[in-house]
């Protein structure tokens, strides 16, 4: 079940405290609002939250144009289509999971200034989605190239996995810090709290925060 507009910025609030708590500043929460309405945005925009990540192009577009707080910056943290990212450029704040070339060319086709991350694999049976480790300096020098500014590294945690989950945050974050980047986006509802403790900087949280999708 959903929470109500007033357990939504409850929950907001107590998690934006820890969030500041246990990362000491560095950290931010990004609410996740795939499947969740206008209305749920609109509440947590009212704790003082102002980026919002959307998986679906076309649902992060509708929703865009259905909220009209200019200040809202939108991240887009599902699989990229080429044929969205026109649309999609103007509107987006920060692209998370940018991991192959022809999706950096695109991006950098319609807006080459914009921020990126770049989507890491780092689970050894490569189910996450993402590049492999070897391959992240490449895509960093491809995108630079192409005037794009890459500011961290995105992954996702093995799933019921938590030792896994922790080596691969762990690992995320080093590569972040030996490149000189400032981005660490990891974690969800399920670890977010690992990542925190692995040093995230963008803590993607959905149903920790809105309690479940209702099935549609």
């Amino acid at each position: 079940m959903g929470r109500s507009v007033q357990e939504i910025q409850e929950k907001a609030s107590e998690l934006i405290e820890l969030v500041k708590t246990r990362s000491e500043g560095r950290a931010t929460l990004l609410p996740i609002t795939k499947g969740f309405s206008v209305r749920e945005i609109e509440a947590v925009l009212g704790v003082g939250l102002v980026g919002i990540g959307e998986s679906y192009a076309q649902e992060l577009l509708r929703k865009s144009k259905e909220i009209s707080d200019s200040a809202v910056k939108w991240h887009m943290v599902g699989n990229i289509q080429r044929n969205k990212v026109r649309k999609l450029s103007p509107v987006i704040e920060l692209w998370h999971s940018v991991y192959r070339k022809e999706i950096i060319d695109e991006i950098s086709k319609h807006k080459n200034d914009a921020k990126i991350l770049i989507q890491v694999d780092m689970n050894a049976r490569h189910t996450q989605g993402g590049c492999r480790p070897h391959d992240v300096s490449l895509l960093l020098d491809y995108a630079n190239e192409r005037g794009l500014k890459v500011e961290g590294l995105m992954t996702i945690g093995v799933n019921q996995n938590i030792v896994e989950t922790k080596e691969s945050f762990l690992a995320l974050s080093k590569m972040s810090e030996n490149l000189g980047l400032k981005e660490v986006s990891m974690g969800m509802s399920d670890d977010f709290e690992i990542a925190l403790e692995c040093g995230a900087t963008i803590l993607r949280v959905g149903r920790g925060i809105f309690g479940e999708r209702e099935n549609k």
